[in-house]
């Protein structure tokens, strides 16, 4: 890729934009030091883009990354480098365009992609916007059934599981350490969050809990935690994102969708729905009772 190159060349330094992997024009002997800078390009987001691709990310959000990261192109100055300071003041400048909180925040999400794409880290800005939450895809129930039909087809029968637990039982990541051979075998836990200040009781769906109890003896797990590294501690909350994203690809989701919280979420909306949908019959249900009523003993007979 394109690199803004400032070397020194005995006594004086030197500047240049050309393609550089410490490359020719920077290696002189008698050069001394040498920064590399990399240069936002149209080519440079096109690359980005497709390796996105490659890792299973849908058109969408393609898209909406090609849309932000020409509005970062479009604001950099005319030699488009990219550098630590690049999200700091792209940030303040939207704020003063009176660019909305979602918008910047989803803008710096894109930044911070392309900056782990090109190897720059250290360059990435996580002082995001107030008034708005980093944009959090969506899962939708059809994608949730595919990761579970992908875990299947690949026989990852871990992975099958740790998508139902979190997806289909409603559990927080955070609580998956709960989730032990015990509760299983007792079909309902009493999860206990924030310091055990908080609890909720969770009941384990019968299909689940009968391919649990499957799983837990095949695997001779009689205590502990159900989902375990092999010294039997839980496991950490990176590798349960590793173990979901490990079939996303198969199942045609995108990675980020992968993810417990959009497990949560997906979950979560799933229940308001079915409630919304039964207060919704409950209300008809008494206004036919109500209308049947008037019929019997209404004032006007």
């Amino acid at each position: 890729m394109l690199y803004y190159c400032i070397y020194q060349i005995g006594g004086s330094w030197q500047e240049s934009i050309h393609f550089c992997k410490i490359c020719t024009p920077c290696r002189p002997a008698i050069m001394r030091e040498v920064f590399l800078v990399p240069v936002l390009t149209p080519g440079v987001i096109e690359e980005f883009l497709t390796s996105q691709e490659r890792q299973g990310i849908g058109a969408a959000s393609l898209e909406a990354y090609r849309r932000n990261l020409k509005k970062l192109c479009d604001y950099l100055p005319e030699e488009k480098r990219l550098t630590a300071e690049t999200g700091r003041a792209w940030r303040d400048w939207m704020e003063a365009q009176g660019v909305s909180p979602r918008s910047i925040n989803s803008r710096l999400s894109a930044l911070n992609s392309l900056c782990a794409y090109l190897g720059h880290r250290e360059f990435q800005f996580h002082d995001f916007a107030e008034g708005q939450e980093v944009f959090q895809p969506e899962l939708t129930r059809a994608e949730y059934l595919r990761l579970l039909q992908a875990a299947r087809r690949l026989e990852k029968e871990r992975v099958y599981l740790l998508i139902k637990v979190l997806g289909g039982a409603g559990l927080r990541i955070q609580e998956l350490s709960q989730l032990t051979a015990e509760v299983v075998e007792a079909g309902t836990v009493d999860l206990r969050y924030h310091n055990d200040r908080c609890s909720r009781s969770l009941r384990i769906p019968a299909e689940l809990r009968e391919e649990l109890l499957a799983y837990i003896r095949r695997k001779n797990i009689s205590e502990g935690p159900v989902f375990r590294t092999a010294a039997g501690a839980p496991i950490a909350r990176t590798y349960a994102v590793k173990l979901l994203q490990s079939v996303s690809h198969e199942a045609r989701v995108e990675a980020e969708k992968a993810t417990p919280r959009c497990l949560w979420n997906m979950y979560c909306a799933t229940r308001e729905m079915i409630l919304s949908n039964i207060s919704i019959l409950a209300d008809q249900a008494y206004e036919r009772m109500l209308a049947e009523e008037q019929r019997i003993a209404g004032w006007a007979g």
